[in-house]
């Protein structure tokens, strides 16, 4: 049985938080980190990856975006995909993994093996219908049994396309069974979403 995730040093760890989608996690779980209590405390988190120095500066990165240079004393986890015993230790002290390493389909698996063996739950950002399902065939019982959750998805692939079916749903007359949705995007100081859905009564 995983230990009571709820006793560890950090209640997040942000794992590839060096990359591209990392870094703004970091942005973000500082922001949300700031004058807020975690259930009665202070949010505990770290940053992990397989580079200190880069995982430094993507802190340093943070801290001057946000004005807030105590981030820069947030704790390092050096940790890597290809070395189990390092994704180990680094679920052991988690209560929470935010896994921004990509693709899934590559990379995935050694850390929701990790997380579920050793009792932090787990969340992603993965579009991959192949890994999601795959992960729930392989560790959907051992992770009930630890009692950790393995939340894949969690971001820009389903939200936006959730939220649009709802509303979709919610603004129509009749039955909706299908939707099909449609994404354009442009690049730049500002990234804008347009959806388009195409749905189905009967």
């Amino acid at each position: 049985m995983a230990t009571r995730a709820s006793n560890r040093p950090y209640h997040i760890v942000v794992f590839g938080a060096t990359g591209f989608t990392g870094q703004f996690v970091v942005e973000e779980v500082a922001r949300a980190a700031d004058g807020e209590d975690y259930r009665g405390q202070e949010l505990r988190w770290a940053v992990a990856g397989r580079s200190k120095k880069k995982l430094e500066e993507v802190l340093s990165w943070a801290a001057e975006r946000l004005g807030k240079p105590q981030l820069k004393s947030i704790d390092i986890i050096i940790s890597d995909i290809s070395d189990a015993p390092s994704l180990d230790a680094m679920c052991k002290k988690a209560s929470v993994v935010l896994d921004c390493v990509g693709p899934y389909r590559f990379y995935g698996e050694p850390v929701v093996k990790a997380c579920v063996e050793n009792g932090a739950h787990f969340v992603d950002i993965s579009g991959e219908p192949q890994f999601l399902e795959s992960m729930y065939v392989k560790y959907d019982r051992q992770a009930a049994d630890n009692g950790v959750y393995v939340v894949g998805s969690s971001g820009f692939d389903s939200i936006p396309a959730d939220l649009g079916v709802l509303f979709t749903r919610n603004s129509i007359q009749g039955t909706l069974t299908a939707v099909e949705s449609f994404l354009s995007f442009k690049s730049g100081p500002e990234v804008s979403f347009i959806f388009f859905f195409d749905h189905l009564l009967k």
